[in-house]
């Protein structure tokens, strides 16, 4: 990135978001292969049937952690930026300190929630007693994967995600390697959970690592002399409206097998479990850009650089656009060989699912480094609307649908969300776009002021 052409073609700004989506598309490179190869391997473990029942406590372990979580990435990408602009370093450790004690203490939490229940309502669930082992097993891997993202953004802004990397490729053959060994010893649901829960614990620790050792080069210079957590107001109500958005994105992407496990049975969960999973896989390419370019707005806002925000996202659109035609596009040609690929010619049925989801996936993607703009400048409510509006059409869809059409139905409640969901974020995009132009200006203005 520091090659004399690159320097002339793109500004500073541009070539650190470009570093930045690169490292983190080698990170998503690495966990699109690992979880394909996770996927398949405990698909041929344990069948239809079997990975139906994985998929409904996939989603009830998820769908608690979800509703008791409050991701800290967004807060630390936006505050402590601003804290550093302003050079306010002891304000950036406090922030990242807050946001990762009450992650790490709400999953504690999450998961004695999560054991009660199995305990005492696990047929309310829809898990049976006889998977009520690896169903309290697997609830363990949402402790260590609670401070992911926070994590994750203090890489991002100590320019250290090859550490990232190095935890990721670490995890994901712990993952590999034990359900490989369960495969050959004919091991069952226990086995795969096991593997879970080890390539979760070798993640968790490993990044949190990572980040301590990096936060004083992101400009927290105290970060460890002190064990403060005391934020200006503004970040608990960021927070508070950041909880309120997981809590709607954990149903939106986890009641729809939960539901659908109600209206049909695992078999037909499985299929749509499968589908799911290999648009996920598709759609995580994307998610380094919205990572890489999240960053970068919040710079570019806080240092009234508006013409440098609108152009990176113009840039950054035109990317995720094109990306997502052509990865979907040939997702919607070769659909049923990478079906059988990846999950094996048991799972052919979960064409029909795949092909209804593609719709919404691209609609999400094409725009994805738009979506995060609002937060970028410390704007949360956004987001929440807009996964709220999600939510209730998709709740309406599956209800009305699954019964009918079981996992085609569960399919067109997730092209659902995603559609409202961007119809109803795009103005707020497009009215944040329009202030940054009055950046500048207010930066001189508050400057002739001072000077006064």
């Amino acid at each position: 990135m520091n090659h004399p052409l690159i320097a002339r073609l793109l500004s500073a700004s541009d070539r650190r978001a470009a570093r930045q989506t690169l490292w983190m598309g080698a990170i998503t490179t690495v966990r699109i292969l690992s979880g394909l190869a996770q996927v398949s391997i405990s698909a041929r473990i344990l069948g239809p049937e079997g990975y139906g029942v994985l998929a409904v406590i996939f989603a009830v372990t998820w769908l608690i952690y979800g509703l008791l979580e409050i991701p800290g990435g967004e807060a630390i990408t936006t505050f402590v930026t601003r804290a550093v602009a302003e050079e306010r370093p002891k304000e950036a450790s406090r922030v990242v300190r807050f946001t990762l004690a009450v992650s790490l203490g709400l999953s504690l939490i999450a998961y004695a929630l999560i054991a009660a229940l199995a305990f005492t309502a696990s047929d309310l669930l829809g898990i049976d007693q006889a998977y009520l082992d690896a169903a309290i097993l697997y609830g363990v891997v949402g402790i260590p994967l609670s401070t992911h993202t926070e994590t994750i953004a203090v890489l991002r802004l100590s320019d250290r995600l090859p550490l990232g990397l190095a935890v990721t490729i670490a995890s994901s053959l712990t993952r590999i390697v034990l359900l490989s060994a369960a495969w050959l010893a004919e091991g069952g649901l226990l086995a795969v959970a096991l593997a879970y829960v080890a390539g979760a614990a070798v993640n968790g620790t490993g990044m949190l690592v990572a980040a301590t050792v990096s936060a004083p080069r992101a400009g927290m210079t105290d970060f460890l002399r002190s064990v403060s957590i005391r934020v200006p107001p503004d970040v608990i109500r960021f927070q508070i409206g950041s909880f309120g958005k997981s809590a709607i994105w954990i149903l939106a992407h986890h009641m729809d097998s939960i539901l659908l496990a109600q209206f049909t049975g695992a078999a037909e969960v499985g299929l749509y479990r499968g589908a799911r999973q290999i648009i996920n896989t598709t759609t995580y390419s994307f998610q380094l850009l919205m990572d890489g370019v999240q960053a970068e707005y919040s710079r570019q806002w806080y240092s009234r650089q508006g013409k440098a925000l609108r152009r990176t996202s113009l840039r950054f659109t035109l990317v995720s656009f094109t990306l997502a035609a052509a990865g979907f596009g040939l997702l919607a040609v070769f659909h049923q060989p990478i079906t059988r690929l990846i999950l094996g010619a048991e799972f052919a049925g979960t064409a029909p699912s795949l092909l209804v989801m593609i719709p919404g996936a691209f609609v999400s993607t094409s725009v994805s480094v738009l979506t995060v703009l609002p937060a970028a400048v410390g704007r949360i409510r956004p987001s929440l609307a807009a996964a709220a509006a999600g939510l209730v059409a998709s709740v309406a869809v599956i209800v009305g649908l699954a019964p009918l059409y079981g996992a085609e139905g569960a399919a067109w409640a997730y092209t659902t969300y995603f559609i409202v969901f961007v119809l109803v974020l795009m103005p707020f995009v497009i009215s944040t776009l329009r202030q940054s132009r009055r950046l500048r200006q207010e930066h001189k203005e508050s400057a002739r002021v001072i000077m006064r």
